[in-house]
């Protein structure tokens, strides 16, 4: 009916109807795709490994550096913060552990998803909407072939493998970029530093981290894959892979809230 007029109830249904639509295809889409998953665990041989582990490989390794880099001028900046709140205080030997328990519970899952996000979410959009403006997801069907077992399930859950792994080196190198600061504080020796560190790793502040980033890290392989799915044509495939990053990083910032009020405060 586009373009010609509607009575005013009509339009109202209409409307309803498209708002409601996206979350019902989000449900469809994750019911599917569990279903893949239980499938894949009771026949561990219909795991594309191969699949799996490329994938691990172009989310994981190649972004190492990235995050490397990012991660230790961010675990600077955070010193340079306590440095400057604690300092008045005489408190410089708690530097270490304010720097550790951040990283570990905030900055490394965060700022892990946030590259991921950017990085994979939108790489799985314009595959899956270029394989689909191909053909090429047609003709998986027309084989018998189901995309979201064969195509979704391996990047999703190669998200979930590689997320945790970089997440642990974003904290180890957030932890070596607030060392840093121990070049201004004479008191502060980098030994002392990293003793202070260790003492701060907390078991359970570890695993609240690795936690958020295995539930960060399957939401971004859902909007990536789900957005290059529900896409179609070269022009478009640009549109979806713009939206699953701000889809991606919208969800990642509201589940952190809730993460953290649930651990915190709840």
């Amino acid at each position: 009916m586009k373009g010609q007029n509607v009575d005013p109830v009509t339009g109202i249904g209409m409307h309803t109807r498209s708002i409601l639509g996206g979350p019902r295809a989000v449900a469809i889409f994750t019911g599917s795709l569990l279903l893949a998953a239980g499938a894949g665990v009771r026949r561990p041989r219909r795991l594309r490994v191969k699949e799996i582990l490329f994938q691990v490989q172009c989310a994981g390794a190649d972004a190492m550096a990235l995050l490397a880099g990012l991660s230790f001028l961010m675990g600077l900046v955070i010193g340079i913060q306590a440095m400057a709140t604690m300092s008045p205080f005489g408190a410089e030997a708690r530097i270490a552990s304010v720097v550790t328990i951040i990283t570990m519970q905030e900055v490394g899952p965060l700022l892990t998803a946030i590259v991921l996000a950017g990085r994979s979410a939108t790489a799985f959009a314009t595959e899956i909407g270029g394989m689909k403006s191909s053909g090429e997801l047609d003709a998986m069907q027309g084989r018998g072939l189901d995309p979201i077992s064969h195509v979704v399930l391996s990047r999703v859950l190669a998200l979930m493998l590689a997320g945790p792994l970089l997440a642990m080196i974003t904290t180890a190198f957030s932890i070596l970029g607030g060392m840093v600061i121990t070049l201004w504080i004479p008191s502060l020796f980098p030994l002392r530093y990293l003793i202070g560190a260790t003492a701060a790793m907390n078991p359970a502040f570890l695993f609240f981290g690795l936690a958020k980033i295995v539930v960060f890290s399957g939401l971004i392989g859902l909007a990536g894959c789900f957005a290059g799915l529900r896409m179609g044509g070269t022009g478009v495939v640009k549109a979806a892979a713009s939206s699953s990053f701000v889809i991606a990083l919208l969800h990642i910032v509201l589940l952190d809230a809730l993460f953290n009020f649930t651990y915190h405060i709840y």
